[in-house]
């Protein structure tokens, strides 16, 4: 799967590792500046691998991501070929998510303004391009600490959701 192709910034700040890359690809400095000079799709292709390998080697890092609207916060939890979801949904309409800070206050204050809901999904090597996906979508990585928390208010009640 192709992610997307690093920003100039993120490219200067990992210019190093790309350099390496490029040697690792048999590519000296010259043949690089001629390359980029005088084949700029030849560049750009090579400019994609190394985003894509970036990116790859990020999104394995990944254990926990999580998402905040106003009306449901989910938190995910990667493993090696499943994520874990744990998805809380607001059934009042005062009660709005704002932030995690905020989210156990409200869970603690109001037991019977949410429901909570929970999911695994089987992603085997497709893992990491799932990862790219929720992080398309606004995810933010996020703390074991937060799932952790979670996973007690799950045990509260369960239900079943899909992603």
């Amino acid at each position: 799967m192709r992610y997307r192709m690093l920003s100039d910034d993120e490219l200067q700040a990992l210019s190093e590792d790309f350099t390496h890359f490029l040697v690792v690809q048999g590519i000296d400095d010259d043949t690089w500046r001629k390359i980029n000079k005088e084949d700029k799709e030849k560049a750009l292709k090579i400019v994609e691998v190394f985003s894509d390998t970036v990116l790859f080697k990020v999104y394995s890092k990944i254990k926990f991501m999580s998402y905040i609207s106003e009306k449901v916060f989910s938190i995910f939890k990667i493993n090696k070929t499943t994520i874990d979801l744990i998805l809380i949904k607001s059934i009042d309409p005062q009660l709005v998510f704002k932030d995690e800070g905020t989210l156990y206050d409200l869970l603690n204050s109001k037991p019977a303004a949410w429901e909570i809901f929970s999911s695994t999904k089987i992603l085997e090597d497709k893992l990491t391009d799932e990862i790219h996906k929720l992080t398309s979508q606004g995810c933010q990585v996020t703390s074991k600490e937060i799932w952790e928390e979670l996973s007690k208010f799950h045990k509260k009640a369960s239900k079943k959701a899909s992603f």
